[in-house]
């Protein structure tokens, strides 16, 4: 019975003593395993120094506890630079905000240069400013807000592609994602703007003053030369019914003088006589018809008393 019990403890100790060597097998074989996928690229380092480079997917090994590993990515990279203000060709001051997309291409030489992405964007950022105040201290504003800013990015990114090959990087493009007037700046040119928009307007409104003043001109002359020829060709038609007026009274009184002139008489004494009073003889021509008829004259007109007065000579004598 003591021998059964002892059986267990030995078989334990040879489990125990066969279980920590695979385990450490174990652990060796996994540490010694690497995975590389398509988005990245390796470099294998020992104790610091670059032993081989990776770049195609797959499984790979490399001895473990000795060699390390580090990782880039292959694809295109993205950085914001941080704004910055540019002394433009005309003397005009801008911030401009940029933006670059990069890509690593020889990792050996980035892991020797700037080694992580983080000392690579300080380097690109510097180099990004320096290209941006080079080209752009030669352009003038109009020439930024022209299609012709697009000539004046790729002259840019050529000069920081230029740069940063020694860093392992190529520069696939840069960009101008906002150019903004600096703040103490912009009030002034705001100032300077509305001011003239203010003369624009005083201009238009003067130049059209002065074209209703021509329209209204030239609207009066037409009015007073239409009037005229109106008036004209009334007081012809006038003069040409007065003429045939007189025309067919002519004929009229050509017919019976005498009636005709006992009708103008009595048209004429209205006119004469209306709201008057006179001191005067009978015996004109003009009260023929107002003279002292004989009473047996049948259709005889009636008779007027007549006040004589004498002049104050003959009243004297």
């Amino acid at each position: 019975s003591s021998a059964s019990k002892g059986r267990p403890l030995v078989l334990n100790k040879n489990l125990a003593a066969l279980g920590i060597p695979f385990l450490f097998l174990l652990c060796v074989a996994f540490g010694g395993l690497f995975v590389v996928t398509e988005m990245q690229q390796v470099l294998v380092l020992q104790f610091g120094q670059l032993v081989r480079t990776i770049r195609s997917p797959g499984l790979y090994t490399k001895i473990p506890f000795i060699q390390d590993l580090m990782y880039y990515d292959k694809r295109i990279l993205d950085f914001d630079v941080s704004a910055t203000e540019v002394t433009l060709g005309d003397q005009k001051r801008i911030v401009v905000d940029t933006f670059t997309r990069y890509r690593i291409v020889d990792p050996a030489l980035f892991y020797k240069t700037v080694s992580t992405e983080l000392g690579a964007q300080t380097r690109l950022a510097a180099q990004i400013t320096g290209s941006l105040r080079g080209v752009l201290g030669s352009t003038p504003l109009s020439t930024i807000l022209s299609p012709e800013r697009a000539q004046k990015l790729s002259l840019i990114r050529g000069l920081v592609n230029k740069g940063c090959q020694e860093l392992g990087i190529e520069v696939v493009d840069v960009r101008i994602r906002r150019a903004d007037l600096p703040a103490e700046n912009s009030q002034a040119i705001f100032n300077r703007m509305i001011s003239e928009r203010q003369k624009e307007a005083q201009e238009t409104r003067a130049e059209g003053m002065e074209r209703a003043e021509i329209i209204r001109a030239l609207a009066d002359l037409e009015c007073t030369t239409l009037r005229a020829n109106a008036r004209k060709a009334a007081q012809e038609e006038m003069g040409l019914a007065d003429k045939k007026a007189l025309e067919i009274v002519g004929q009229a009184y050509g017919q019976n003088q005498e009636f005709a002139a006992f009708y103008q008489s009595l048209a004429a004494y209205p006119k004469a006589l209306k709201n008057s009073r006179y001191v005067l003889t009978l015996e004109g021509d003009f009260f023929n018809y107002l003279r002292k008829r004989d009473p047996e004259n049948v259709g005889g007109a009636p008779s007027f008393k007549t006040e004589r007065r004498s002049s104050p000579a003959a009243a004297a004598g």
